[in-house]
């Protein structure tokens, strides 16, 4: 599951950053932001809470809480939503910012841990 992880990570990260693949996903924007979302749920409720203490379990935790933050602009502002999408517009730009890094150094972690495993 981490590989799936890492992937709603890089999918945030590359659809909130101005780049050239901005551009080809926009199509699939909502239905990606919305799969991450589920994604960063699952992460965050089932096995952060399970392993917290333990570094993996607070790693779920801490980045399950980031890919749901982030992903909240990313998400249309009308059905349901519109609610949380209102009250994430009230934060400060650079909470949003902040969050990013600390969603790329988390991404950056996952996926050298990966690599290593696949050495092993």
């Amino acid at each position: 599951m981490g590989i799936v992880v890492t992937v709603c990570m890089i999918l945030i990260l590359v659809m909130s950053v101005k780049n050239p693949m901005q551009a080809r996903l926009a199509d699939y924007q909502q239905k990606l932001a919305v799969l991450t979302l589920f994604g960063a749920v699952w992460n965050t409720c089932w096995y952060g809470m399970q392993h917290l203490g333990d570094f993996w379990g607070n790693a779920a935790f801490i980045s399950g809480i980031l890919i749901m933050y982030t992903s909240l602009p990313l998400l249309s502002s009308h059905g349901a939503f519109s609610l949380v999408k209102a009250l994430h517009k009230k934060q400060p730009p650079q909470l949003n910012s902040i969050a990013l890094v600390l969603l790329l150094l988390c991404a950056i972690i996952y996926t050298y841990t990966l690599i290593l495993l696949q050495f092993d």
